[in-house]
């Protein structure tokens, strides 16, 4: 089996949103309170025109209506660049899914929308969204290269209509809800793997947090994963993945996190985010990595 070079990266194109009304969903019509509206077709070209410049080989996403909306998206904007593609309907009432487009063959897909949080009094589903697992298998002879976590976690957005104590609640529910989600997620690792500091992953989205949030140290300063933030390697000022326009604030939220195998196997200076012009079409910035997988 040859070594490949692979391209791995994660993007949360905001709200892409197909042309079509779903009549199962309440959100996606034209007269519902919280309508949802297509993807402005400028926006669509712009987040077209970034991916085929950038050539990522697996693109984690965030945000996609449906597996026929990024289908459609990769036909007429991107030539076909990816060869498979998958997205699984979550829990997200307005329909916004994660999912993973590749250039290499997809292997098993898992997802764990129907976990329970066994802290939530209402005993509901714990991700917002989804936890997605995906295998990347070798293009030559499909076997197993490693697997991709992919999730969405709670953001930070509360109803603005809350004041005061009611708007101070609502959070520190969200924060503590993704607080569990982030614990979830390391749990869920150490028991797919047998011993996860010798196993082959990566875990990415857009985690809604930055990197010294308690929220997310469940996840991100884990002892028994180690898992390394490919942007560590960058320079401070570059690190931010997204912009915050009423606090004219600027954060890192999205995520590639490798596990210490696959962080052996990364390319030096391979790491960086998109802040070019022609990287709009999204309030989100592209992150990236390369890594060297597979075995001679």
């Amino acid at each position: 089996m040859a070594i490949h070079q692979i391209k791995i990266g994660t993007y949360n194109v905001e709200n892409f949103y197909d042309r079509f009304d779903d009549p199962y969903s309440y959100t996606d019509d034209l007269w519902g309170a919280r309508t949802t509206k297509p993807k402005k077709l400028d926006e669509i070209y712009n987040l077209g025109e970034r991916l085929r410049q950038d050539k990522p080989d697996v693109m984690a996403f965030q945000e996609v209506e449906n597996k026929g909306a990024l289908h459609e998206f990769n036909i007429e904007h991107l030539g076909g660049q990816f060869r498979d593609i998958v997205v699984v309907e979550g829990n997200d009432p307005r329909g916004i899914q994660v999912g993973v487009a590749s250039r290499f063959p997809l292997g098993q897909v898992v997802s764990y929308q129907f976990l329970r949080d066994i802290q939530d009094r209402r005993k509901g589903k714990i991700f917002s969204r989804d936890l997605l697992e995906v295998e990347i298998l070798d293009p030559d002879n499909f076997t197993y290269l490693f697997t991709m976590f992919v999730s969405h976690l709670k953001s930070k957005f509360v109803d603005p209509s809350l004041k005061g104590e009611k708007r101070e609640a609502a959070q520190q529910r969200a924060t503590q809800r993704r607080t569990r989600q982030a614990m979830a997620m390391a749990q869920l690792i150490k028991r797919r793997f047998y011993d996860p500091q010798q196993a082959y992953y990566v875990v990415t989205g857009d985690f809604n947090d930055t990197p010294d949030a308690p929220a997310l140290q469940p996840l991100l300063n884990n002892p028994e994963l180690n898992l390394y933030d490919v942007l560590q390697s960058v320079p401070p000022d570059d690190r931010w993945t997204h912009y915050w326009s009423a606090a004219k604030e600027h954060s890192q939220i999205d995520y590639i996190l490798l596990s210490p195998m696959l962080r052996s196997r990364m390319v030096n200076g391979s790491a960086h985010v998109i802040h070019r012009s022609n990287s709009t079409g999204s309030d989100h910035k592209p992150v990236y990595v390369s890594l060297r997988v597979g075995w001679d």
